[in-house]
C-alpha cells in the first residue's frame, strides 16, 4: 500500500542495493582483469638491435631471425626492461606478445594494424581472455573473480552493456544501457532470487524478489523512495 514501509519490504530494497554495491566492485576487478594484457603489451618498445648471424646450440642473444631464402619471415625480440618477449612478422611489426606479470604468463595477438585483438592471461583468482574490435578497444572478456567465472560484453565506447557471472549467493545477470549504467539486475539475495528495474543513481524502481517472509513487490520513486508494495 502506498506511504506503508512494509519490513519485507525495505529488506528486499537493502538486498538489491547491496548487491548493486557489490557488482560495481565484481566488474572494476574483472575489467581490470581484462585488460591488463592491453596494459602490458602496449608498454613503449624499443627496437634496433644489431644483426648477428649465429650458428649454435645454445644461443644467449636479444634477437632472434626465422629466415626462408635469405629473406626474415619472422623475429623474435627480448625487450630491454619489461619480462615480454615480442614476435615480428616479415615486415617487422609485432603481431604476437608473450610475457609474464605478477600472477603468471600473458599472450596477446595484434591486428595488421598494430592494436590488440585477443589475448589471455592468468589474473588473481585464474584465467582471463579479452577480444577488441579492430580499433583494438575492448569488446568482450571472460575471466575468473572471487567467486568463480564472468563475463563482461562492451560497446563501441566501452562502456559495460551486459554481464554474467557468479556471486557470494549464486548467479547474476546485469544488462546496462549505453552509457554504462545499470538497467536491469537479476541476481541471488541472502533469501532468493529478485530481479531489479534500475533508474538514476542506481536506484531500484520496481523489484519483485524473495525475502525471510516470503514474495515481496516494490515500486519507488526515482528517489528510492518507497511507494507502494504487496503484500
Amino acid at each position: 500500500m502506498e506511504g506503508q514501509h512494509f519490513p519485507e519490504s525495505l529488506f528486499l530494497l537493502g538486498d538489491i542495493y547491496q548487491q548493486i554495491a557489490s557488482l560495481r566492485r565484481e566488474n572494476r576487478f574483472l575489467k581490470f582483469g581484462l585488460v591488463f594484457c592491453l596494459i602490458i603489451a602496449t608498454l613503449s618498445y624499443r627496437a634496433g638491435f644489431q644483426h648477428e648471424t649465429i650458428r649454435a646450440k645454445r644461443l644467449v642473444t636479444e634477437k632472434v631471425e626465422f629466415v626462408r631464402d635469405r629473406e626474415t619471415v619472422f623475429s623474435i625480440n627480448v625487450h630491454p626492461i619489461d619480462n615480454r618477449l615480442v614476435i615480428s612478422g616479415k615486415d617487422g611489426k609485432p603481431v604476437v606478445v608473450l610475457g609474464e606479470w605478477i600472477w603468471g604468463g600473458f599472450v596477446v595477438v595484434k591486428n595488421k594494424g598494430g592494436k590488440d585483438a585477443a589475448g589471455m592471461g592468468v589474473n588473481e583468482y585464474g584465467g582471463a581472455v579479452f577480444v577488441n574490435n579492430k580499433g583494438g578497444k575492448d569488446a568482450a572478456g571472460m575471466g575468473v573473480s572471487e567467486y568463480g567465472g564472468a563475463v563482461l560484453v562492451v560497446n563501441k565506447d566501452g562502456k559495460d552493456v551486459a554481464g554474467i557471472g557468479a556471486t557470494k549467493n549464486g548467479g547474476s545477470i546485469k544488462v546496462y544501457d549505453n552509457n554504462g549504467e545499470l538497467t536491469v539486475l537479476v541476481d541471488n539475495g541472502p533469501h532468493g532470487g529478485m530481479i531489479a528495474i534500475v533508474g538514476e543513481k542506481d536506484t531500484p524502481v520496481a523489484a519483485m524478489g524473495n525475502t525471510q517472509w516470503g514474495g515481496v513487490i516494490t515500486l519507488t520513486d526515482k528517489k528510492g523512495n518507497l511507494k507502494w508494495s504487496a503484500p
